[in-house]
């Protein structure tokens, strides 16, 4: 485990207040394996209210208080269904005040589809570029918010599912190692897929 897996753990368990054992983060591989172990070291207190559903609802409210022609909101609608390249911009930005939420950002890919998946220096494909967040949908969408507002809108205090715990480690992944929460996936490996060593 590198020095930043092991940063990444510290932080995990000081959010949770718990602690996970040396030979047990030995065997944390991916993000999922990271809610793991952490859902077997909590308590969970569920409730009737789901926080998918919740977050759906103000996304939806806040889409339709843009006078836009109506396009029927629902959670496998693409970002890309709601708004042309050129309205995305604004859009994006009045849809995060009327939240009072932070979105994903936007990269080059959203506003320009042509440009190639990765960047090339010297003639020679490197860098990958991130992925485009118009591509997703409205369901990834409520993911990646509850993932980058979890300390607003999750009472740490009071868990009431394992989905809560997925999304707080997203977003302490994304937020400590400054990947792009579109970009941490449940199944990713923590040294392969996210390059955290």
């Amino acid at each position: 485990m590198g020095l930043d897996s092991v940063e990444l753990v510290v932080s995990v368990e000081d959010t949770f207040g718990i602690r996970i054992p040396d030979d047990e983060c030995e065997k944390i591989f991916t993000v999922q394996d990271f809610a793991d172990a952490v859902f077997k070291r909590i308590s969970i207190n569920p409730t009737e209210k789901c926080l998918k559903q919740l977050i759906f609802y103000r996304i939806r409210k806040a889409y339709q208080t843009l006078d836009f022609e109506k396009v029927i909101v629902q959670p496998d609608t693409k970002i890309s269904e709601l708004f042309t390249q050129l309205e995305l911009k604004t859009n994006w930005k009045k849809i995060e005040t009327e939240l009072g939420l932070k979105l994903p950002e936007l990269v080059a890919l959203d506003f320009n589809p042509n440009l190639d998946s990765h960047v090339k220096i010297l003639g020679i494909r490197t860098l990958k570029r991130t992925l485009p967040i118009s591509k997703g949908t409205i369901r990834q969408l409520i993911d990646w918010t509850i993932s980058l507002n979890f300390d607003a809108i999750i009472d740490i205090q009071s868990i009431t599912d394992k989905y809560e715990i997925e999304r707080i480690i997203s977003g302490i992944i994304s937020e400590n190692m400054g990947i792009p929460i579109s970009e941490i996936e449940l199944k990713h490996t923590i040294t392969n897929d996210l390059g955290i060593d």
